[in-house]
């Protein structure tokens, strides 16, 4: 069985975490280009690793990817000041993990698991998916927008404009959330869906699954 990191999704974890991406100066000229273990091209301040077979780490501009632990991972980073790691982390592996930023002072992690995705959009923000497979992380939106899928597999969190959302602790949940300080939490079960927008806060974590839906100043839960 593949370790895990400890990691535990909620309010704090989805809210606190983000604060770590802050906002960068304009793209630079600097260049990052790692495959297979070997670095092809560096120009500037630019930083890129990657090893195992098949995998691959880009950077245009002052920023970082990671493509290690792992094969035919994938990191890349367009912009200033923002951090892409896909595959493994602190001695734990992963494969076919995806981690993508468009974005100055962003933060893009896919680890420790298998076919996982996390994709920034915009500055100041963050994706995160870790231990489990086929789990998706997208934050699109400035001023920490984040995005967490962790714990389980299957998982989708979804996060535009401001909005928080995290997703896992089981299986097949879902979490979206649209909008300056909309949270929407899908865990603690399997097969929850989660959705706020507009400001509201929605949280699902029924062991079999629910369904919570909420709106400008609302706070809905189930069960």
């Amino acid at each position: 069985m593949r370790k895990r990191l400890a990691f535990v999704i909620g309010v704090a974890t989805v809210g606190v975490i983000a604060v770590g991406a802050q906002a960068a100066a304009a793209a630079s000229t600097d260049m990052c280009v790692a495959a297979n273990g070997a670095v092809r091209v560096v120009k500037g301040t630019a930083s890129c690793t990657a090893d195992g077979k098949g995998s691959v780490a880009i950077v245009k501009g002052d920023s970082t990817a990671t493509a290690t632990g792992g094969d035919h991972n994938k990191a890349t980073v367009r912009g200033d000041g923002s951090t892409a790691i896909a595959g493994g982390i602190m001695g734990l592996t992963g494969d076919n993990n995806t981690a993508k930023i468009v974005g100055d002072g962003s933060i893009a992690l896919a680890v420790v698991g298998d076919n996982n995705t996390a994709t920034v959009t915009g500055n100041g923000s963050i994706a995160l998916v870790s231990n489990g497979d086929n789990n998706s992380a997208s934050a699109n939106g400035d001023n920490l927008t984040a995005a967490v899928a962790a714990n389980g597999n299957n998982n989708t969190a979804t996060a535009t404009d401001g909005g928080q959302a995290g997703a896992g602790n089981g299986d097949n949940n879902t979490a979206t959330a649209s909008g300056t300080g909309s949270l929407a939490l899908a865990n603690s079960g399997s097969n929850n869906t989660a959705t706020a927008t507009d400001g509201g806060s929605a949280t699902a974590g029924a062991p079999n699954g629910c369904t919570a839906v909420a709106g400008a100043g609302e706070t809905v839960t189930c069960p």
